[in-house]
């Protein structure tokens, strides 16, 4: 499997968790430099856990045996797409359910429970086209480089 250039993909490192007949899962590590950073309270990373990442086998992935040492790659374009998806869109929703409820109503409380009420709706929409997201987010997996990767 040949992997995008580092400029065009997001990169995490990661260890393969376990390897089954059509998926690999690998669990990106959890970064220790943020409890350096002066950005880490205003920073939703600092707080994440490992996460378990399913990514599909392609050809060429029988090398790969559990705690191997992986870089897990998503076309960056993608990644912007997750943050439309995942940020953008619903605040949009949010402000201009809100502005345009506080035009017509003036009720504050209203407008504000009115915008909130949409976001509903819209991660329920997300929940339920998480198969065909799956199959739009590509993620891709290559052995990591370097003194920790076994190549």
């Amino acid at each position: 499997m040949s992997a995008k250039p580092a400029n065009q993909s997001i990169q995490h490192p990661g260890v393969l968790e376990r390897v089954e007949e059509s998926s690999l899962f690998v669990r990106i590590e959890s970064r220790t430099a943020c409890g350096h950073c002066a950005s880490r309270s205003y920073c939703g990373l600092a707080d994440m856990e490992d996460k378990v990442v399913e990514v599909p086998r392609q050809e060429g992935d029988e090398g790969f045996r559990p705690g191997q040492s992986v870089m897990v790659l998503l076309e960056q374009s993608l990644g912007y797409k997750a943050l439309v998806l995942g940020y953008l869109i619903p605040l949009l929703l949010l402000v201009g359910s809100i502005l345009l409820m506080l035009l017509l109503t003036g009720n504050e409380p209203l407008s504000a429970l009115t915008g909130l009420a949409l976001m509903v709706p819209w991660y329920a929409w997300l929940y339920r086209s998480r198969q065909r997201l799956r199959r739009t987010f590509h993620f891709h997996i290559r052995p990591a480089s370097g003194p920790s990767g076994k190549r």
